[in-house]
């Protein structure tokens, strides 16, 4: 093609027209991802994906979620942290997250009853949850535990003189049922005396201590509660008269007498040797996320003597092989075995129950009781020391079946291990570390040979 100037000049704006438009095109793309996403999970079992259960219930929401966690910048889960909760976000638009440096926000802190770096917040319509262990399956159950609202009642026990949930006194449990109103727990109280029996809607009874002895009629009624499935949250304590022994008989539970003394309790600055401490829980749905201690005040061992029951019972809470049952006063110098009926730690101080019943309908059903020997460590007193909060939600939501709403398995990478034979082994030592570095020095040698004749 001969070139003139008309040519060169048309080449000239082609290539600038080029230019431009190119440019303008990888501006586009630019912007275009600023405004949209798009990501592909390549691993072979979708590993850094949301699980299928996650997404179904994430397209179910219809309320704003809002996710805080509260992860200084060097921690090193915040990384983790922000990655998991951004999948949630870009999943669902009703979900915010936000990353806040707990140093910066002490008044949240506060608000909130944030305890522990990278503690994470999730809130749903003025109702929220803390979660301490971050996984995809205790988030997603947490989500789908606060978008439930109005169909979980928690029935407490009146007019014997238990704990008050709506009490503001220190041996009250105010506190407890806030925290469980927030998570969109129903709260309501019920007077035996006053009804012909408990709420065919109750999803837990919870008996928080009562201080006089229960009428007959009312037990029958508690028992029938039972007999017909109920589950149950009974909070004893130590008074002068024995703690419901028709109910406990019902349960083939035993109190011991005394009070559970811990020297233990001294390694933390108390004065006091009536608090049991409780360091390690047996493996158990309510104690899976628990990894700190608990006190409990003036507690009593309990003993299950059904071994050939229909009620499985595990222990829940057991107290340091140092503690035992005191039968005698606190007063003086006390040990172990200087009264009668005193047995040496480690005590339980608490069980759960669980059977399975036949409806009228032929399905089964899952029964679920839990029993503790102190009612303290819920009150507004001790509420707040170590453990007894998330101890005390989880007994709830266990009770309330909310632990089975979905269950995901972690997916780990595959064929991440090399398995070799003995002989691959002794080949590939042989190859890298003889064969190969002989062949190397062989050929450095020759190479200097070849450039030496030169």
């Amino acid at each position: 093609m001969l070139l003139n100037k008309k040519t060169r000049l048309q080449l000239k704006i082609q290539s600038g027209l080029f230019i431009v438009l190119f440019l303008s095109f990888i501006g586009l793309l630019a912007w275009l991802s600023t405004q949209y996403t798009f990501s592909v999970d390549m691993t072979e079992n979708q590993r850094n994906s949301l699980s299928e259960p996650t997404l179904r219930l994430l397209q179910s929401i219809e309320k704003p979620v809002k996710i805080t966690s509260f992860v200084s910048p060097v921690n090193e889960l915040k990384e983790a942290l922000d990655v998991l909760f951004q999948r949630y976000s870009e999943s669902q638009p009703l979900i915010e997250y936000e990353s806040l440096n707990p140093d910066l926000v002490p008044d949240l802190l506060r608000e909130f009853n944030i305890q522990r770096d990278g503690e994470v917040l999730i809130e749903v319509e003025g109702r929220s949850e803390n979660l301490f262990q971050i996984t995809e399956s205790t988030v997603t159950n947490a989500i789908a535990r606060l978008q439930r609202q109005g169909d979980r009642w928690i029935v407490f026990l009146e007019g014997h003189g238990e704990r008050d949930p709506y009490g503001e006194a220190n041996h009250d449990i105010q506190l407890f049922a806030a925290r469980l109103s927030q998570k969109g727990f129903q709260i309501e109280t019920t007077n035996l005396m006053q009804t012909t029996g408990i709420p065919d809607n109750t999803d837990v009874l919870v008996i928080a201590d009562n201080a006089t002895e229960l009428l007959k009629g009312e037990l029958d009624l508690i028992i029938q509660y039972i007999q017909s499935g109920g589950n149950l949250l009974w909070l004893a304590d130590i008074h002068e008269q024995p703690a419901l022994p028709m109910l406990a008989e019902n349960l083939e539970l035993e109190f011991l007498p005394g009070v559970i003394v811990d020297h233990s309790t001294q390694l933390l600055g108390l004065s006091r040797v009536d608090f049991a401490l409780v360091a390690d829980y047996p493996r158990h749905a309510i104690t899976t996320d628990i990894d700190a201690l608990s006190l409990f005040p003036r507690s009593m061992a309990i003993q299950f003597n059904g071994e050939n029951s229909d009620w499985e019972a595990i222990p829940l809470m057991i107290t340091q092989p140092r503690s035992w049952n005191e039968t005698g006063e606190l007063k003086g110098e006390i040990s172990m075995g200087d009264h009668p009926d005193e047995t040496a730690g480690p005590l339980n101080l608490g069980y759960s129950l669980t059977r399975s019943l036949q409806k009228e309908d032929g399905e089964l059903q899952t029964q679920r009781i839990v029993v503790t020997g102190d009612a303290d460590f819920l009150s507004n007193q001790y509420l707040g020391n170590g453990s007894n909060l998330p101890l005390g939600l989880n007994m709830i939501n266990w009770l309330s079946h909310d632990d089975n709403l979905i269950a995901i398995s972690p997916r780990g990478a595959v064929d991440t291990r090399l398995q070799l034979s003995s002989n691959s082994q002794l080949f590939i030592a042989i190859m890298f570390l003889l064969v190969l570095p002989l062949v190397l020095l062989g050929s450095g040698i020759r190479i200097w040979l070849v450039r030496r004749k030169r």
